[in-house]
């Protein structure tokens, strides 16, 4: 199992936290004496689905099932796509987010367009820590090598997408929502990382999705997305 000190959610939670990756090769007896050593605030623990008797053994050290975790990859083929999904597609275009996009996704953050992560979703957590937690990842995003791209409907900020790579080839659509005022358009269904990685030369993209999350799997789904793995997600607060 991997141990990681997630420092950063001391600025995000106000907690010490520790994320617990368990592998295929850790034996259950070995997971339960290295879990129950750990004394951080908040413990979150990603077990493979194909080890879910770990979860079961855990739950009596105190852990509490949330989510399970969806790995889901795309070879960037192209789709068949309804009449109906056509026409809204053909009406959303993109490009790279300049100052006054970013000024407009941090209101939008403010606002509240994420509401299915495991932080604005525990009764542990005030409501505000995740709008908290989502401003800062954003600003380590920028800073990084990240690439930020706004979704315009007729011309209008509609939603947003990051993307991050570290070869080329696999980009990771790291995050992305659509704004608020399109929330319940239908305009949710489209996505176009596909095609944004298509013009950077890249062969796939990758992301993640919570089963918490299920319009977005959905979408995923329709848009030629496969699920390649899944991991179940259990927390532990400590107080």
């Amino acid at each position: 199992m991997i141990v990681t000190d997630a420092y950063w959610e001391k600025r995000n939670l106000g907690v010490s936290t520790v994320e617990v990756r368990i592998e295929d090769s850790d034996a259950p007896e070995n997971i339960l004496k290295e879990l129950e050593a750990l004394q951080a605030e908040y413990i979150v623990v990603k077990i493979p689905c194909e080890k879910s008797d770990v979860c079961m053994k855990i739950q009596k050290q105190g852990y509490c099932f949330v989510e399970d975790m969806l790995h889901m990859s795309h070879d960037l083929h192209e789709i068949k796509r309804s009449k109906m999904y056509e026409r809204l597609y053909a009406a959303i275009s993109y490009r790279a987010m300049d100052e006054g996009d970013i000024i407009r996704l941090k209101k939008e953050m403010e606002a509240g367009i994420f509401v299915s992560d495991r932080i604005s979703n525990d009764p542990y957590f005030d409501s505000g820590l995740a709008v908290k937690r989502y401003l800062n990842w954003l600003h380590d995003l920028l800073e990084g090598d990240s690439l930020p791209y706004v979704m315009l409907y007729k011309g209008d900020p509609s939603g947003f997408i990051i993307l991050q790579t570290k070869d080329g080839q696999v980009y990771h659509s790291v995050l992305g929502a659509a704004y608020a005022k399109y929330r319940k358009t239908g305009l949710g269904i489209v996505q176009k990382e596909q095609e944004i990685v298509r013009s950077l030369g890249g062969k796939r993209v990758e992301t993640q999705v919570s089963s918490n999350n299920l319009s977005q799997l959905k979408a995923l789904e329709l848009n030629g997305y496969r699920t390649v793995g899944i991991n179940h997600i259990l927390v532990k607060h400590n107080k």
